[in-house]
């Protein structure tokens, strides 16, 4: 019987095998395919999310961002340039796929191609049935996405999902340089929703995502990508995925089952960004498990540590950040105009793309009419520019 049986080995999973395995616990790693694995996903690390994953991204990283180009439907143009990258593009199958190495070099088993089925607990012990065998273990950390068996499990009250839809375009190639260090996004190409273009080595990434309901993602797509001059791959097959955003939950386990990343429905509401709470879940999950397993304990309330570190690390951000989205999405081109392209306000948007500050310190300031200083530039680093 396995210390930690974890299911997906994305962000979250591997996040979380990889300091297991560096206490030294027995860990199996069930993944329902075969890496490297296609994966549908914008690949932007900020440097938080850097900082979170316990591997060296810069082996998979394909692009140094150092531009963010704002729209609302192609108009009013607000572009922000930073001295230093603030985002790194990856592939999530050469990032999931360098994680899933990780934690076989220390030691963690993998099965793959293998699809959990059920995950139950009976008498302390948590039983995975996949189509292939059966596992056991004394806690299972449950990182499968957003329609695995650990959001089933939580149910879905507390995460909203919201759809996304992405295609990879292989532009000409003076289009494709011009989006060298530079990523796009439009808050008026989908009605409460987000369009974005993320540039990789060969290809760019362009997709939408909608925060609200009743969105016709194919349309919003075809009027994004002619707003971007990029000629629609024949034939136009976008391939869809949800996004399930956070919206109000305070559980992420149930008894020695312990549910991380998308699954837990941990996505950001105001911008559907998931890599780094997934990361930041996982090895919660980790160390809670590890302090449960340590203590020989028989009940599973020492795990409610995990729950309360969650909601102190994670919530507490989620929560004002779906303030904000509600605020934001009920009028984007009000709130564009005030916020994003206001040379008053965006200091906060250069801060919270560089992490210089946090949602909660944002949204203090914003309560109390602290409005953030220009800093000149040269000094800061960052400049906010209008592009005609």
């Amino acid at each position: 019987m396995d210390d930690v049986i974890i299911i997906g080995s994305g962000p979250g999973g591997g996040t979380a095998a990889c300091a297991l395995r560096l206490r030294g616990l027995r860990v199996t790693i069930i993944e329902r395919e075969s890496h490297p694995r296609a994966k549908i996903c914008a690949g932007g690390l900020p440097p938080k999310a850097i900082a979170a994953l316990p591997i060296d991204v810069s082996r998979v990283t394909e692009q140094k961002i150092e531009r963010i180009r704002f729209g609302f439907r192609g108009r009013s143009p607000f572009e922000l340039s930073f001295a230093r990258p603030v985002v790194h593009m990856v592939r999530r199958e050469q990032l999931d796929r360098l994680l899933y190495e990780k934690a076989i070099g220390l030691g963690a088993i993998v099965r793959q191609s293998e699809r959990a089925l059920e995950l139950r607990e009976e008498k302390g012990v948590v039983t995975v049935e996949t189509d292939k065998r059966r596992y056991r273990a004394r806690l299972a950390i449950a990182a499968d996405g957003a329609g695995g068996l650990g959001a089933r499990l939580l149910g879905r009250e507390g995460t909203r999902v919201c759809p996304a839809m992405q295609i990879e375009v292989r532009a000409r190639p003076e289009l494709q340089d011009s989006w060298a260090q530079t990523i796009a996004c439009d808050f008026g190409v989908v009605p409460g929703g987000i369009g974005w273009l993320f540039p990789k080595r060969a290809s760019l990434s362009v997709g939408v995502c909608a925060f609200v309901k009743g969105a016709n993602l194919r349309a919003a797509l075809r009027l994004w990508l002619d707003i971007l001059g990029l000629d629609a791959p024949k034939p136009f097959e976008p391939r869809a995925h949800p996004l399930p955003t956070w919206n109000g939950r305070r559980r992420f386990s149930r008894g020695p089952i312990l549910v991380a990343g998308d699954a837990a429905g941990l996505v950001n509401p105001l911008t559907g960004a998931g890599i780094r709470r997934a990361a930041v879940s996982g090895r919660l999950a980790a160390e809670a498990a590890c302090a449960y397993l340590a203590g020989g304990a028989v009940s599973t309330r020492d795990l409610a540590a995990y729950d309360r570190r969650v909601n102190h690390e994670l919530v507490c951000e989620l929560r004002r950040a779906w303030i904000l989205a509600r605020i934001f999405y009920s009028a984007p081109a009000l709130f564009y105009r005030l916020a994003v392209a206001n040379a008053r306000m965006n200091p906060w948007v250069e801060q919270l793309l560089t992490g210089q500050k946090s949602y909660l310190e944002v949204f203090a300031e914003l309560l109390t009419g602290r409005w953030p200083a220009r800093k000149a530039e040269g000094k800061a680093g960052q400049r906010g520019t209008l592009v005609h």
